[in-house]
């Protein structure tokens, strides 16, 4: 365990788990409850019903420690793992990731879930996202595989969003 638990082996989150760890620090450390929609609106624009955004917890972390983490999360995609997730014009914050899968409960060869988890704007965040992928092939590495999906899905969501109002 000493030598598997700081790079992450041992240690299980879900990915909606690991979604609102990324988004509690594009929050500053306030935890609101993941969702897909926000909420429903009728032909006129009315909204009929709320659905996100409820906050579930602050200071989950503190201000300055979320704030210290988010730099770090936007050096992995300017200088580290994740350049592929980096949008023109925008500084984004993520982590990759590429673990072995557990088969008959040992760590394969050559099997593995590719990882890449982050939110953007950095500086003044609209979307958090998680990219995974299961056994991809023939590259494995998150920053590989997940970080491009992760690009074009904001890329484009952030499109939508600023021509909707």
């Amino acid at each position: 365990s000493i030598g598997a638990v700081p790079i992450g082996y041992e240690v299980t989150v879900t990915p909606l788990q690991l979604l609102g760890m990324m988004a509690t620090v594009a929050n500053n450390g306030t935890y609101v409850q993941p969702f897909v929609v926000r909420y429903i609106q009728d032909k006129q624009g009315h909204v009929v019903k709320s659905l996100g955004g409820k906050v579930l917890a602050e200071h989950v972390i503190e201000e300055k420690i979320a704030q210290l983490f988010k730099e770090i999360l936007v050096d992995v995609v300017e200088h580290g793992t994740a350049q592929k997730a980096q949008i023109k014009g925008m500084r984004v914050a993520g982590k990759t990731g590429t673990s072995r899968k557990v088969i008959g409960g040992a760590y394969s060869e050559g099997k593995y879930y590719a990882t890449f988890a982050g939110f953007a704007p950095a500086d003044d965040p609209r979307l958090a996202a998680i990219v995974i992928m299961d056994e991809p092939h023939p590259a494995y590495f998150g920053g590989t595989v997940c970080a491009p999906v992760f690009k074009e899905v904001i890329e484009n969501a952030l499109k939508y969003l600023a021509s909707s109002g």
